[in-house]
């Protein structure tokens, strides 16, 4: 199993991407101070999160969700940027 360095390294790197993918959004929403947008634009930073977590491999996820499970920082990290609480 990969060490949870390594796990939170993938899950940081995914939602680094995931914002990169919905920029435009968080832009518009800060220049336009519309909360609104900002939680359009949370909503499918998670969305492109999520569709990165589930092209990881089945090991990597499995890794993923035990650190979720047994650290209460990558617990909360991880369901922040996939967006919805499921463990």
């Amino acid at each position: 199993m990969i060490s949870k360095e390594e796990a939170y390294n993938i899950i940081s790197n995914m939602n680094d991407e995931a914002h990169n993918e919905v920029w435009d959004v968080w832009i518009k929403a800060d220049e336009e101070d519309d909360e609104e947008l900002r939680e359009v634009a949370s909503e499918e930073q998670s969305v492109v999160f999520r569709g990165l977590f589930y092209e990881l491999d089945e090991e990597t996820q499995q890794a993923i969700k035990h650190y979720s499970k047994v650290d209460e920082s990558f617990h909360e990290d991880f369901n922040c940027w996939y967006g919805t609480i499921w463990l």
